[in-house]
């Protein structure tokens, strides 16, 4: 098992070396990305936003909860790979994510949804084909217009407007926050008929914001505290 782990460490640091050529003149991922995600905003009509659109407050959530190591990241998180990996060669099959924020744009645009290692590893060798050829600022906002908030929301503008009946820059620190812990199970934290379980998703949240310097221990107590005014059905 640790051959296996080495081995795909190996692969990664090859392909941190020779990506940029490979991508710039090669397989043009960030060229594919772009038109992919433009496809998937037009057929569920996403109000798509820039990066300077997107509330500080979402982006930092999402950032905290999602990827830390966005900023400085390159496009991967090695170690989280690795963990996630020896849980898969453990458990003979695709158990665990550790995918970060870029990864997860790949996997929305041009993955099959397949659960596969040769997936994983795609999946992986894409997101550093973006970082060498997207910003990351393009990166977050691809992100958050094409990422899947529940009840046939896309992106963070149709998603407040799903659930609040509101812009984003309309809607307040609470309601940002718990829109961020949607994606990673849009069912389950549905604030509609699970509102105690999505509360405590954000909950869950804001204390990553506080543990990644976000957020001091009151702002994220006030936070909580603001009304989340959703949308009557």
């Amino acid at each position: 098992m640790r051959r296996w782990v080495i081995r795909i460490i190996l692969v990664i640091v090859v392909c941190l070396g020779g990506a940029n050529l490979y991508f710039h003149y090669g397989f043009r991922v960030a060229d594919r990305v772009r038109a992919a995600a433009t496809l998937r905003m037009q057929a569920h009509g996403v109000h798509a936003l820039t990066y300077e659109q997107i509330p500080v407050a979402f982006r930092e959530a999402m950032i905290a909860t999602e990827d830390r190591r966005f900023a400085t990241d390159p496009g991967i998180d090695p170690i989280g790979i690795a963990r996630s990996l020896v849980v898969d060669i453990e458990q003979d099959g695709y158990v665990e994510g550790g995918s970060t924020i870029t990864q997860q744009l790949v996997d929305n645009t041009i993955l099959t949804k397949q659960k596969t290692l040769r997936r994983k590893l795609l999946q992986a060798f894409y997101a550093i084909g973006l970082y060498d050829t997207m910003s990351k600022h393009e990166v977050f906002s691809l992100y958050s217009n094409v990422i899947y908030f529940g009840h046939g929301a896309y992106g963070l503008y149709n998603a407040c407007e799903t659930y609040f009946g509101r812009t984003p820059g309309e809607c307040n620190e609470g309601e940002l926050t718990m829109l961020a812990g949607l994606p990673n199970a849009p069912s389950a934290y549905d604030p509609f008929t699970n509102f105690t379980l999505a509360r405590e998703r954000q909950r869950i949240v804001l204390e990553n914001m506080v543990d990644d310097h976000q957020l001091t221990e009151a702002q994220a107590m006030h936070i909580f505290a603001e009304p989340i005014r959703l949308r009557h059905l």
